[in-house]
């Protein structure tokens, strides 16, 4: 099986790689890696904790929350981890949500 090099950039912090199997998703490659270093959320598209940009490198892209990733957020090179397939290494930074997470309520207690 084919693997691909993320490298990930941080300001002010040396760059970290990790690897993505083919087929995997950068979030699935990010979190089998011990430093952790893209944030994990609901691994499905819809809560934008695993916000990231792309810098360099081909991927395939899947449906993910326009309130996270707008249209125009996508041709930026914006997108969720958890949706991207590398398809070559890849270089990626981390992108802060720019609206809030949304807020789980509490549970109730009876």
């Amino acid at each position: 099986m084919h693997s691909y090099t993320i490298t990930l950039h941080r300001e002010g912090q040396p760059p970290a790689a990790f690897t993505v199997q083919s087929g995997q998703s950068l979030l699935v490659g990010a979190e089998a890696d011990p430093r952790r270093p893209v944030p994990v959320g609901c691994r499905g598209g819809g809560c934008g904790l695993c916000r990231v940009r792309i810098l360099t490198g081909d991927y395939q892209r899947g449906r993910m929350s326009r309130t996270y990733i707008s249209a125009r957020d996508a041709q930026q090179g914006y997108a969720l981890a958890c949706r991207v397939l590398p398809l070559t290494d890849m270089d990626i930074m981390p992108a802060p949500l720019t609206v809030p997470a949304p807020a789980i309520p509490p549970k109730e207690t009876a």
